[in-house]
């Protein structure tokens, strides 16, 4: 497949976050609908005053990211987490295919956060862009939680223990394409942002009518600087009683090449009480 032939951007709206501050009732609407229909839109950080640093914030913490994961694997476990349990994602971490590094909401909001080396050398910047992704996740799901009036929000109170966090992936892109293993998934949680430069994410997208069993994959075209993809999550998903969809998606690469590929992505997920009692239900 050839970049020409990749599905454009207008299958994925572009929400403004200056409007969502300022409750516009025609960009909520359009915030629910892509909720509802895909799943998966572009937000835009740009035109809010509070926000507007972020696309250079984000190419900071791209190079930092390349610091820290060009380390030796030595030198990065050391800060792998063996105290929590496996379900958390915590510190670094690594697979066949991917190398990541979490950084807690909670540990950071405690100054405890236990970063090293180029983390560390730049936890202000770190923290002031988790802090961005964290208000602007909150406003969505307080827009969401008005338009459907449901008590989203009530499972993701503050200074409730939860496992939200920023998470910084190296992934790099494989010599062909038949190299890729397979990951499609959904998220556990409630939302998820996605930052990245390089086409690679695709989403599963929503069946035209009942009787659609179409593998119906396109891929999410890297936001514009400023900009951020969004997806709803399974969390989401079911607080909202399936009004919401938590798309299928996963990563891949639409030609052959490997190279070096960089992800932030950060995970708004519910408060530790909230998935206790959605287990006991």
């Amino acid at each position: 497949m050839t970049r020409t032939e990749l599905p454009q951007s207008d299958l994925f709206p572009t929400i403004d976050l200056e409007r969502l501050v300022a409750n516009s009732g025609s960009e909520n609407a359009k915030l629910l609908e892509a909720c509802k229909s895909n799943g998966v839109f572009y937000l835009d950080f740009r035109n809010y005053a509070a926000t507007r640093d972020i696309g250079r914030q984000t190419e900071a913490i791209y190079a930092v990211s390349d610091r820290y994961f060009e380390q030796p694997i030595e030198v990065k476990m050391k800060d792998l987490r063996k105290d929590q349990p496996a379900s958390s994602d915590r510190g670094f971490k690594f697979y066949d295919f991917e190398e990541t590094f979490e950084i807690s909401h909670d540990e950071m909001q405690q100054g405890s956060s236990r970063l090293s080396g180029p983390l560390a050398e730049n936890e202000p910047l770190l923290s002031e862009f988790h802090s961005h992704c964290h208000k602007a996740s909150h406003l969505i799901l307080s827009r969401l939680e008005e338009a459907l009036n449901i008590p989203l929000r009530s499972s993701h109170r503050p200074g409730q223990p939860s496992e939200t966090g920023l998470k910084l992936v190296a992934e790099p892109s494989f010599p062909t394409i038949a190299d890729v293993p397979e990951t499609k998934h959904t998220d556990s949680g409630t939302l998820t942002f996605v930052f990245y430069d390089k086409w690679g994410l695709q989403t599963h997208l929503a069946e035209k009518g009942p009787e659609d069993r179409t593998e119906n994959w396109a891929f999410i075209p890297p936001p514009a600087p400023g900009c951020v993809v969004v997806h709803v999550a399974n969390t989401l998903q079911r607080l909202s009683k399936n009004q919401l969809r938590s798309p299928v998606h996963r990563t891949s690469q639409p030609e052959d090449g490997q190279g070096k590929r960089y992800v932030l992505t950060y995970f708004l997920r519910p408060e530790d009480a909230a998935k206790t009692q959605a287990v006991a239900a």
